[in-house]
């Protein structure tokens, strides 16, 4: 990862070097070139008439404009809430679980979540509509375009146009805040119709070859781990029990502490592996009772309290009848000196309330008030798994069974984390256990797959683009059209003169200040 992010340095730095001499040569004004930063930026006034002749609608443009006000301020709330709203989670996670500052960057290649050619593809639509939209609000409002042009970074990175700002000062305030908002807001139409396609036409095609669940996690040195079982590997049967769903999983009656043979599906090819069964655990949380009596990740749970555990179900299903406060003794198993070892160690139960409130800020239920916590994680072999089902299921209905704002608003946020899963792009382990149906079935199976990841991208960037210009934070757009309501309402209490006008500046300085900080604190708050 390390050697990539250096190769990826080095060619951009040698993308600026050799151009900044070519500028100081003056070579690139020959052909109309410009390096601004390390950005290259090529200009053009081809295109001009093509916005020209799109502007000539102006009455569906004003009523677009006008629209895409309404949309801007209904992102630019929504936004701004989602960063207050994780800045207040940023000291109440531990620091492990910290954000990388990579993964604040969109720039494919150095955000981890985004793949190279997707996201190039993705951000580079999305930078060409937001643009084109801003030029023809400008020439609906009879604003000068100055030239039209590509930004490149070694790849091209998108498109730019270039109004005369003087003459945008000058234009009415309403006019202006239609050519700020109509970019976001054209950015996330665009995602609206990709995500439409993407879930209806595409993802409502896919159904699973068999019926099981799939490895979506597997803990180190866990017993799955050891056996070598996959991430993305399909689990069939488990010594003789078909495993249908995650409810089969969870519910396997075997006993711990044996051998037992597991039938899987790797891709296509179909094989079994022989696996150290029981309840494993896949986290403890640090200075939990669990940590503090010496279990560690990877330990197989054999009993709690001489009651012999043989799934995940009947664990949690103990530790539901016990309170805060009570003493368990736990009998597990740890892989040493090749075998595994018995051990024994009592743990003094947290209140589980608690535990949800520090560690998982909003899962906590009133219901686990006073009930025995250990603060560790489970998985049966060691080993997190998705119902074979589930990921068609949620990615061609992403809202079924929300009834509520808050449940909307949480499915729409787990649509977008798919990236932070492992679910996009679908890699090919994955995509192997579906099969295309309908007319979809026409096409190439890999044809299909990179046309649903191209949409799922250029929806997914689109969207990222537009709410992160819906931010009041000039130079955005969302913080013109902020800075002009502002100054609207300072304007309509009788304020109007060079005072208030610093005042409205400061004012949106300190804002544009506060949403950065809150942004900042999103990386360093778990250290604190």
């Amino acid at each position: 990862m390390l050697t990539g992010i250096l190769y990826a340095l080095l060619l951009i730095g040698g993308f600026v070097l050799v151009f900044a001499i070519l500028d100081k040569k003056g070579v690139l004004k020959k052909y109309n070139l410009e390096l601004n930063g390390p950005l290259l930026m090529w200009k053009t006034e081809r295109g001009k008439k093509t916005i020209d002749r799109i502007a000539k609608k102006k009455r569906f443009w004003e009523m677009y404009g006008n629209v895409g006000i309404v949309i801007l301020i209904v992102c630019m709330i929504f936004i701004l809430g989602l960063v207050v709203w994780s800045a207040y989670l940023a000291s109440r996670i531990p620091a492990e679980q910290a954000p990388s500052p990579r993964l604040i960057i969109g720039i494919p290649g150095v955000n981890p979540l985004i793949p190279v050619w997707y996201g190039i593809l993705g951000l580079a639509i999305a930078i060409i509509v937001h643009e084109f939209a801003h030029g023809i609000l400008a020439r609906v409002g009879d604003i000068k375009v100055k030239t039209l042009g590509l930004i490149f970074l070694v790849v091209p990175l998108g498109a730019f146009v270039e109004p005369d700002e003087e003459e945008m000062e000058k234009m009415p305030r309403l006019k202006r805040d239609r050519l700020y908002s109509v970019g976001p807001t054209t950015n996330v139409i665009l995602a609206l119709v990709c995500v439409l396609l993407f879930t209806s036409v595409f993802m409502g095609a896919v159904t699973p070859r068999e019926e099981g669940v799939i490895v979506s996690g597997i803990v180190a040195d866990s017993p799955a781990h050891r056996a070598g079982l996959s991430w993305g590997e399909q689990i069939l049967e488990i010594d003789g029990q078909r495993i249908t769903d995650i409810d089969d999983f969870r519910t396997v009656d075997l006993e711990p502490g044996t051998w037992v043979n597991v039938r899987s599906l790797r891709e296509k090819d179909e094989s079994t592996t022989e696996i150290y069964s029981g309840v494993v655990v896949t986290a403890v949380t640090s200075d939990y009772p669990a940590y503090e009596a010496g279990l560690e990740a990877g330990d197989v749970i054999y009993s709690l309290d001489d009651v012999v555990i043989r799934n995940v179900d009947q664990f949690q299903s103990i530790l539901e009848d016990t309170s805060a406060g009570d003493d368990i003794t736990v009998v597990y198993h740890r892989w040493e000196d090749e075998e595994y070892v018995n051990h024994t160690t009592t743990v003094t139960l947290a209140d589980k309330y608690e535990g949800f409130k520090e560690h998982y800020p909003g899962q906590e239920r009133d219901r686990y008030k006073g009930k025995g916590y250990m603060g560790i994680g489970t998985g049966y072999m060691g080993v997190n798994v998705w119902d074979v089902e589930m990921i068609p299921r949620m990615m061609s209905s992403p809202f079924a069974g929300s009834t509520s704002l808050g449940d909307y608003i949480t499915s729409g946020l787990f649509f977008i984390s798919f990236p932070f899963q492992g679910l996009s792009p679908l890699p090919s382990e994955v995509t192997a256990l579906y099969e295309v149906n309908g007319m979809m079935n026409a096409l190439p199976s890999s044809t299909f797959w990179i046309l649903a990841n191209s949409l799922y991208w250029i929806f997914w960037l689109n969207l990222m683009v537009g709410l992160f210009n819906a931010l009041p934070m000039v130079p955005l757009d969302g913080g013109f059209v902020f800075k002009d309501g502002l100054r609207s309402l300072v304007e309509k209490l009788g304020y109007k003169n060079k005072k208030s006008e610093k005042v409205v500046d400061r004012l949106v300085t300190v804002l544009a200040l506060t949403i950065f900080a809150m942004i900042l604190w999103q990386l360093i708050g778990p250290y604190f």
